[in-house]
């Protein structure tokens, strides 16, 4: 999140900046992006970089929010959630995202194509920081834990039980050296060995 100081800048120069960074971010990888080009772009001073943000990726993780929250607000709106536990449904997610939301300026460059391609650091920090436990775990549907007869304790943390399934993309991604089909392959063997044992778990 940016600092006080650049929150205490006039809209229209924040707006500038952000513009900016946008900019960037859509031409190349997060990674290829150096802060010196950013600076550049944005027309400001070194020291006002680091006034604003901490480094690039919290300037990244900025920017990718702005999509994140517009795909919050449009989903609640449209009453409808992505349902993990089935990614079949919804593998690119485009059955629960309003088209006006992936027509936003620079979607499928900076939300998706470049997302994509960030290092795996970055795609973990982005799950684990500002994903898992956080607003946006709004986005998603639990009526699986409240359709079946699940363990109490599993309802009690569905949010968490649900963050394991948003999580396991990552967790493939790092450890399983396989080209993008049998990621998703292995994605679906895990979902569905983690819903066969949300259904069958008794606490003794």
């Amino acid at each position: 999140m940016p600092k006080k100081t650049f929150f205490n800048l006039p809209e229209s120069k924040r707006n500038s900046i952000i513009e900016a960074a946008m900019d960037e971010f859509a031409k190349a990888p997060y990674q290829d992006i150096s802060i010196n080009r950013l600076i550049k772009r944005m027309e400001i001073p070194t020291g006002s970089f680091y006034q604003y943000f901490e480094d690039k990726k919290d300037l990244y993780f900025y920017i990718i929010s702005f999509y994140s929250d517009d795909e919050l607000k449009a989903v609640r709106e449209s009453g409808h959630r992505i349902n993990l536990l089935e990614p079949e449904k919804n593998r690119d997610c485009e059955s629960v995202i309003p088209e006006s939301t992936r027509k936003m300026k620079y979607y499928q460059d900076i939300f998706t194509d470049n997302f994509n391609q960030a290092p795996i650091e970055i795609k973990r920090d982005w799950t684990f920081d500002h994903l898992i436990g956080g607003k946006y775990m709004g986005l998603y549907d639990y009526r699986f834990f409240d359709e079946n007869l699940l363990h109490e304790d599993i309802k009690e943390h569905k949010e968490l039980m649900m963050g394991i399934a948003l999580a396991l993309p990552n967790v493939i991604h790092r450890f399983c050296c396989c080209d993008e089909e049998e990621e998703w392959e292995l994605y679906i063997l895990c979902i569905n060995v983690l819903r066969e044992g949300l259904l069958h778990y008794k606490r003794d």
